[in-house]
Protein backbone atom coordinates (compact mmCIF):
# COMPACT_ATOMS: atom_id res chain seq x y z
CA UNK A 1 0.00 0.00 0.00
CA UNK A 2 1.12 3.80 -0.74
CA UNK A 3 2.50 6.08 2.08
CA UNK A 4 0.06 8.52 1.05
CA UNK A 5 -3.28 5.97 0.46
CA UNK A 6 -2.12 4.66 4.39
CA UNK A 7 -1.80 8.22 5.93
CA UNK A 8 -5.75 9.44 4.22
CA UNK A 9 -6.88 5.51 5.50
CA UNK A 10 -5.58 6.28 9.14
CA UNK A 11 -7.31 9.96 9.02
CA UNK A 12 -10.43 8.54 8.48
CA UNK A 13 -9.68 5.64 11.00
CA UNK A 14 -9.07 8.58 13.56
CA UNK A 15 -12.07 10.96 12.66
CA UNK A 16 -14.18 8.20 12.89
CA UNK A 17 -12.98 7.47 16.65
CA UNK A 18 -13.36 10.93 17.75
CA UNK A 19 -17.15 11.42 16.42
CA UNK A 20 -18.05 7.53 17.76
CA UNK A 21 -16.57 7.65 20.93
CA UNK A 22 -16.38 11.44 22.26
CA UNK A 23 -18.99 12.56 24.92
CA UNK A 24 -17.50 16.42 24.27
CA UNK A 25 -20.52 18.87 22.55
CA UNK A 26 -19.77 18.70 18.50
CA UNK A 27 -16.82 21.11 17.19
CA UNK A 28 -17.88 24.41 16.16
CA UNK A 29 -18.43 24.99 12.57
CA UNK A 30 -16.92 28.18 11.36
CA UNK A 31 -18.58 30.28 8.71
CA UNK A 32 -17.12 31.09 5.61
CA UNK A 33 -17.82 35.25 5.04
CA UNK A 34 -16.40 35.15 1.76
CA UNK A 35 -13.90 36.58 -0.11
CA UNK A 36 -11.41 38.96 1.99
CA UNK A 37 -10.48 42.45 0.19
CA UNK A 38 -7.07 43.17 -0.39
CA UNK A 39 -5.33 44.53 3.15
CA UNK A 40 -3.80 47.37 0.85
CA UNK A 41 -7.55 48.68 0.65
CA UNK A 42 -8.40 51.37 3.60
CA UNK A 43 -11.27 53.19 4.18
CA UNK A 44 -12.25 56.41 5.38
CA UNK A 45 -15.27 56.66 7.76
CA UNK A 46 -17.48 59.63 6.34
CA UNK A 47 -20.25 60.43 9.01
CA UNK A 48 -23.96 61.18 8.48
CA UNK A 49 -23.99 63.97 6.50
CA UNK A 50 -26.23 66.70 5.01
CA UNK A 51 -24.52 68.42 2.97
CA UNK A 52 -25.48 70.68 -0.19
CA UNK A 53 -24.46 69.01 -3.66
CA UNK A 54 -24.24 71.09 -6.78
CA UNK A 55 -23.08 73.92 -8.95
CA UNK A 56 -22.86 75.02 -12.13
CA UNK A 57 -22.23 72.92 -14.49
CA UNK A 58 -21.84 73.30 -18.56
CA UNK A 59 -24.81 70.78 -18.94
CA UNK A 60 -26.62 72.46 -16.21
CA UNK A 61 -27.38 69.09 -14.89
CA UNK A 62 -26.21 69.58 -10.96
CA UNK A 63 -29.03 71.60 -9.37
CA UNK A 64 -27.57 73.18 -6.08
CA UNK A 65 -29.67 70.60 -3.36
CA UNK A 66 -29.75 69.51 0.12
CA UNK A 67 -29.06 65.97 0.11
CA UNK A 68 -28.47 63.70 3.17
CA UNK A 69 -26.67 60.52 3.55
CA UNK A 70 -26.00 57.64 5.81
CA UNK A 71 -22.36 57.08 7.25
CA UNK A 72 -20.39 55.19 4.91
CA UNK A 73 -16.89 54.13 4.38
CA UNK A 74 -14.71 55.01 1.09
CA UNK A 75 -11.61 53.76 0.11
CA UNK A 76 -9.28 56.27 0.38
CA UNK A 77 -7.35 55.77 -2.81
CA UNK A 78 -8.81 54.67 -6.52
CA UNK A 79 -8.41 50.46 -6.78
CA UNK A 80 -4.85 49.79 -7.94
CA UNK A 81 -3.47 47.38 -10.47
CA UNK A 82 -2.37 45.24 -8.22
CA UNK A 83 -5.53 45.12 -6.22
CA UNK A 84 -7.25 44.23 -9.03
CA UNK A 85 -5.40 41.44 -10.18
CA UNK A 86 -6.17 40.06 -6.61
CA UNK A 87 -9.08 40.03 -7.72
CA UNK A 88 -9.11 38.83 -11.21
CA UNK A 89 -6.84 35.65 -9.99
CA UNK A 90 -9.54 34.30 -6.56
CA UNK A 91 -12.27 35.17 -9.34
CA UNK A 92 -11.00 33.57 -12.13
CA UNK A 93 -10.59 30.41 -9.60
CA UNK A 94 -14.43 30.58 -8.62
CA UNK A 95 -15.43 30.84 -11.73
CA UNK A 96 -16.50 33.94 -12.22
CA UNK A 97 -14.05 35.34 -15.43
CA UNK A 98 -13.06 34.00 -18.47
CA UNK A 99 -10.15 35.22 -21.13
CA UNK A 100 -10.99 35.43 -24.47
CA UNK A 101 -9.84 37.28 -27.56
CA UNK A 102 -12.28 39.95 -28.91
CA UNK A 103 -11.82 42.75 -31.83
CA UNK A 104 -11.79 46.31 -30.78
CA UNK A 105 -11.50 49.25 -32.19
CA UNK A 106 -10.09 52.68 -31.71
CA UNK A 107 -9.65 55.46 -33.46
CA UNK A 108 -6.73 54.56 -34.44
CA UNK A 109 -8.09 51.19 -35.90
CA UNK A 110 -9.05 47.76 -35.62
CA UNK A 111 -7.26 45.06 -33.76
CA UNK A 112 -7.37 41.75 -31.48
CA UNK A 113 -6.86 42.09 -27.86
CA UNK A 114 -7.78 39.81 -24.95
CA UNK A 115 -10.59 40.61 -22.50
CA UNK A 116 -11.83 39.37 -19.93
CA UNK A 117 -15.07 38.25 -19.22
CA UNK A 118 -17.79 37.45 -16.54
CA UNK A 119 -19.09 33.89 -16.30
CA UNK A 120 -20.98 31.20 -14.50
CA UNK A 121 -22.60 33.00 -11.81
CA UNK A 122 -20.22 36.21 -12.51
CA UNK A 123 -23.26 39.20 -12.41
CA UNK A 124 -23.52 40.26 -15.53
CA UNK A 125 -22.19 37.07 -16.88
CA UNK A 126 -20.90 37.62 -20.83
CA UNK A 127 -19.86 41.41 -20.38
CA UNK A 128 -16.21 42.43 -20.78
CA UNK A 129 -14.72 43.69 -17.66
CA UNK A 130 -11.51 44.81 -18.81
CA UNK A 131 -9.22 45.12 -21.80
CA UNK A 132 -5.94 43.24 -21.58
CA UNK A 133 -2.46 44.29 -22.03
CA UNK A 134 -3.38 47.56 -24.76
CA UNK A 135 -0.52 49.34 -26.35
CA UNK A 136 -1.51 52.91 -24.98
CA UNK A 137 -4.80 53.88 -26.68
CA UNK A 138 -5.84 56.94 -29.07
CA UNK A 139 -7.32 60.15 -28.40
CA UNK A 140 -10.78 60.66 -29.91
CA UNK A 141 -8.91 62.59 -33.05
CA UNK A 142 -6.92 59.66 -33.52
CA UNK A 143 -3.33 60.57 -31.71
CA UNK A 144 -1.34 57.54 -30.43
CA UNK A 145 -1.12 58.19 -26.63
CA UNK A 146 1.55 57.73 -24.37
CA UNK A 147 2.74 53.90 -23.50
CA UNK A 148 2.23 54.65 -20.54
CA UNK A 149 -1.42 54.54 -20.65
CA UNK A 150 -1.66 50.48 -22.04
CA UNK A 151 -3.69 48.08 -19.44
CA UNK A 152 -0.73 46.88 -17.72
CA UNK A 153 -2.56 43.19 -16.82
CA UNK A 154 -1.81 39.98 -18.64
CA UNK A 155 -2.85 36.95 -18.31
CA UNK A 156 -0.30 34.11 -17.98
CA UNK A 157 -1.74 31.34 -19.96
CA UNK A 158 1.11 28.70 -19.25
CA UNK A 159 0.57 29.63 -15.64
CA UNK A 160 -3.48 30.91 -15.49
CA UNK A 161 -2.38 33.45 -14.22
CA UNK A 162 -2.92 37.51 -13.75
CA UNK A 163 0.04 39.41 -13.50
CA UNK A 164 1.46 42.45 -13.81
CA UNK A 165 3.32 43.40 -17.14
CA UNK A 166 5.72 45.71 -15.03
CA UNK A 167 6.45 45.74 -11.72
CA UNK A 168 6.62 49.54 -11.32
CA UNK A 169 3.27 50.21 -12.37
CA UNK A 170 1.86 48.21 -8.93
CA UNK A 171 0.07 50.92 -7.58
CA UNK A 172 -0.91 52.71 -10.33
CA UNK A 173 -4.56 52.63 -10.80
CA UNK A 174 -6.39 50.37 -12.50
CA UNK A 175 -7.78 51.23 -16.14
CA UNK A 176 -9.00 49.96 -19.27
CA UNK A 177 -11.79 48.72 -16.44
CA UNK A 178 -15.82 48.77 -17.56
CA UNK A 179 -18.91 49.60 -15.42
CA UNK A 180 -19.53 46.28 -15.49
CA UNK A 181 -15.17 45.17 -14.42
CA UNK A 182 -15.90 48.10 -11.37
CA UNK A 183 -19.58 46.55 -10.37
CA UNK A 184 -17.43 42.86 -10.38
CA UNK A 185 -14.81 43.69 -8.42
CA UNK A 186 -17.65 45.19 -5.57
CA UNK A 187 -19.68 42.72 -5.62
CA UNK A 188 -17.30 40.07 -5.48
CA UNK A 189 -16.02 41.46 -1.76
CA UNK A 190 -19.49 42.61 -0.78
CA UNK A 191 -18.88 46.06 -1.25
CA UNK A 192 -20.27 48.65 -3.41
CA UNK A 193 -19.19 51.33 -5.53
CA UNK A 194 -20.54 54.79 -4.58
CA UNK A 195 -23.44 56.49 -5.36
CA UNK A 196 -22.93 59.39 -6.69
CA UNK A 197 -23.84 61.56 -3.58
CA UNK A 198 -21.75 59.67 -1.64
CA UNK A 199 -18.50 60.26 -4.11
CA UNK A 200 -19.67 64.30 -4.07
CA UNK A 201 -20.00 64.38 -0.62
CA UNK A 202 -16.48 62.41 -0.13
CA UNK A 203 -15.17 64.63 -2.29
CA UNK A 204 -16.15 67.55 -0.63
CA UNK A 205 -14.80 66.59 2.65
CA UNK A 206 -16.99 68.11 4.51
CA UNK A 207 -16.26 71.78 3.95
CA UNK A 208 -18.21 72.42 0.69
CA UNK A 209 -14.88 72.25 -1.06
CA UNK A 210 -14.75 73.93 -4.75
CA UNK A 211 -12.61 71.10 -5.69
CA UNK A 212 -11.70 67.75 -4.17
CA UNK A 213 -8.09 68.66 -2.99
CA UNK A 214 -6.70 69.35 0.19
CA UNK A 215 -8.12 72.80 0.26
CA UNK A 216 -10.50 73.36 -2.25
CA UNK A 217 -8.44 75.30 -4.61
CA UNK A 218 -6.62 73.65 -7.76
CA UNK A 219 -3.05 73.76 -9.51
CA UNK A 220 -0.91 70.74 -10.79
CA UNK A 221 0.88 70.44 -7.11
CA UNK A 222 -2.40 68.86 -6.05
CA UNK A 223 -4.14 66.74 -8.85
CA UNK A 224 -2.83 64.84 -12.13
CA UNK A 225 -4.90 66.73 -14.57
CA UNK A 226 -4.53 68.44 -18.27
CA UNK A 227 -5.01 72.02 -17.06
CA UNK A 228 -7.29 74.69 -17.78
CA UNK A 229 -8.45 74.69 -21.76
CA UNK A 230 -10.90 71.77 -22.97
CA UNK A 231 -9.24 69.52 -25.99
CA UNK A 232 -5.87 70.26 -24.99
CA UNK A 233 -3.97 66.77 -25.91
CA UNK A 234 -0.51 66.23 -23.95
CA UNK A 235 1.29 63.59 -25.48
CA UNK A 236 3.37 62.61 -22.28
CA UNK A 237 -0.22 62.47 -19.86
CA UNK A 238 -0.48 59.24 -17.90
CA UNK A 239 -2.05 58.51 -14.51
CA UNK A 240 0.36 58.40 -11.36
CA UNK A 241 0.76 56.11 -8.38
CA UNK A 242 -2.49 56.49 -6.31
CA UNK A 243 -2.04 58.81 -3.46
CA UNK A 244 0.59 61.08 -5.41
CA UNK A 245 -1.41 64.31 -4.41
CA UNK A 246 -1.93 65.52 -0.39
CA UNK A 247 -5.56 64.11 0.88
CA UNK A 248 -8.44 65.94 0.78
CA UNK A 249 -9.68 66.74 4.17
CA UNK A 250 -11.29 63.30 4.92
CA UNK A 251 -8.08 61.44 4.24
CA UNK A 252 -9.41 60.57 0.43
CA UNK A 253 -6.51 60.37 -2.19
CA UNK A 254 -7.28 61.22 -5.92
CA UNK A 255 -10.96 62.23 -6.09
CA UNK A 256 -9.12 65.39 -8.32
CA UNK A 257 -7.87 63.91 -11.44
CA UNK A 258 -5.90 60.93 -12.51
CA UNK A 259 -8.70 58.30 -13.27
CA UNK A 260 -12.16 58.93 -13.81
CA UNK A 261 -14.14 56.82 -11.50
CA UNK A 262 -17.09 54.49 -11.95
CA UNK A 263 -20.20 55.47 -9.67
CA UNK A 264 -22.90 53.08 -9.17
CA UNK A 265 -26.19 55.34 -10.31
CA UNK A 266 -27.39 55.95 -14.06
CA UNK A 267 -27.09 59.20 -15.00
CA UNK A 268 -30.21 61.14 -14.86
CA UNK A 269 -29.66 64.82 -16.10
CA UNK A 270 -32.86 65.78 -13.61
CA UNK A 271 -32.61 62.80 -11.05
CA UNK A 272 -31.99 64.61 -8.07
CA UNK A 273 -34.37 66.31 -6.29
CA UNK A 274 -33.85 68.69 -2.80
CA UNK A 275 -34.23 67.30 0.32
CA UNK A 276 -33.65 63.77 -0.63
CA UNK A 277 -31.76 60.86 1.89
CA UNK A 278 -29.50 58.14 0.64
CA UNK A 279 -30.74 58.73 -3.11
CA UNK A 280 -29.37 56.40 -5.83
CA UNK A 281 -30.52 55.94 -9.46
CA UNK A 282 -31.31 52.57 -10.34
CA UNK A 283 -33.76 53.79 -13.18
CA UNK A 284 -31.48 52.92 -16.69
CA UNK A 285 -33.37 55.62 -18.72
CA UNK A 286 -32.77 56.32 -22.54
CA UNK A 287 -29.39 56.65 -22.45
CA UNK A 288 -28.57 53.20 -19.98
CA UNK A 289 -25.08 55.09 -19.07
CA UNK A 290 -23.83 54.98 -15.51
CA UNK A 291 -22.41 58.07 -14.20
CA UNK A 292 -18.44 58.40 -13.66
CA UNK A 293 -16.69 61.50 -11.66
CA UNK A 294 -13.45 63.21 -10.69
CA UNK A 295 -12.10 63.79 -13.76
CA UNK A 296 -8.35 62.49 -15.27
CA UNK A 297 -4.73 63.00 -16.17
CA UNK A 298 -6.31 64.00 -19.82
CA UNK A 299 -9.13 66.19 -18.80
CA UNK A 300 -9.08 69.86 -17.85
CA UNK A 301 -9.81 71.37 -14.93
CA UNK A 302 -14.00 72.32 -14.95
CA UNK A 303 -14.44 68.34 -14.89
CA UNK A 304 -12.96 68.18 -11.86
CA UNK A 305 -15.21 70.28 -9.70
CA UNK A 306 -16.61 68.46 -6.73
CA UNK A 307 -20.26 68.61 -8.16
CA UNK A 308 -19.09 68.08 -12.45
CA UNK A 309 -21.11 65.05 -13.68
CA UNK A 310 -20.28 62.52 -17.03
CA UNK A 311 -21.24 59.66 -17.37
CA UNK A 312 -20.34 56.49 -20.34
CA UNK A 313 -21.82 53.35 -21.52
CA UNK A 314 -21.70 50.36 -18.76
CA UNK A 315 -19.39 48.80 -21.86
CA UNK A 316 -17.30 51.16 -21.75
CA UNK A 317 -13.43 51.28 -20.52
CA UNK A 318 -9.86 52.95 -21.62
CA UNK A 319 -7.18 54.43 -20.32
CA UNK A 320 -8.37 56.92 -17.80
CA UNK A 321 -11.47 55.03 -16.66
CA UNK A 322 -11.30 53.07 -12.81
CA UNK A 323 -12.94 53.38 -10.02
CA UNK A 324 -12.71 53.22 -5.66
CA UNK A 325 -15.16 51.44 -3.24
CA UNK A 326 -17.65 51.92 -0.33
CA UNK A 327 -18.84 49.76 2.73
CA UNK A 328 -21.18 50.18 5.61
CA UNK A 329 -19.68 52.35 8.20
CA UNK A 330 -18.54 49.96 11.23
Amino acid sequence: MSKPRQIIISLWIWLCFISCNSDDEAPTIIEQTGPTLPTSIIFREIPVETFTMGGTTIQNDAPVISVTLSAFAISEKEITNQEYIDFLNAAYVDGWITVSAQQTSDPCGTYTENMVIGTGSAPHAGEIYLQLGETGGCTSSGEEEHINNRSWILFNTSEHMFELIDDTKTSWPVNWVKWYGAYAFAQYYNVSLPTEAQWECAARGGQQLEYPTNDGTLDLTKANYNGDIPGVYNPVGHPLSVGSFPANPYGLFDMAGNIWEWCQDYYGESFYMDGTTDPVNTSAGPNNKRVRRGGSWNYHSKTLLTYSRASDFENRGNNHFGFRIVKQSE
